[in-house]
């Protein structure tokens, strides 16, 4: 699993076309040791007991190997959660990928998160985002709060 995630990081690190990698900080967690991996079919259990635990990485990747729900549902149920982190006051915010035919939560800070993408916003990253995408995946974040 290491191995396509190394892979997977090594692909969002590199600029292609001349624009910003797909995410210029993954490559520099990964290299300092600053990702978690870990793996449940029972995926609500596992993000559960992450967020719980969450402390010394900057990001944890919760992967369930066999989907049980569709893409779909799993952003709404991060989504949900990511509601309820904010109204209890809980810096945490849940990212939903689906990848190699595995379903993925990231869990990291909101409050990085946001400080990440304010950099990114000055860089023109954000340029090619159209409206809608831009206030789903960045201005919703901003509102619930964290820098």
């Amino acid at each position: 699993m290491s191995e396509w995630v190394s892979e997977w990081v090594q692909e969002l690190s590199s600029s292609k076309e001349n624009k910003l990698p797909l995410c210029p900080f993954a490559k520099k967690a990964w290299d300092n040791n600053e990702v978690k991996v870990v793996e449940s079919q029972n995926l609500w259990e596992l993000v559960h007991k992450e967020v719980t635990e969450f402390d010394s990485h900057k990001v944890v990747l919760c992967i369930q190997p066999t989907p049980e729900q569709d893409y779909l549902e799993l952003e709404a149920g991060c989504s949900a959660l990511n509601n309820w982190f904010a109204y209890e006051g809980q810096d945490i915010w849940l990212l939903s990928s689906e990848m190699h035919g595995e379903n993925i939560v990231f869990v990291q800070k909101r409050s990085e998160l946001n400080v990440a993408s304010r950099a990114l916003e000055q860089l023109g990253y954000y340029v090619d985002y159209n409206e809608e995408d831009f206030e789903r995946l960045i201005d919703r974040r901003r509102r619930l709060g964290g820098k």
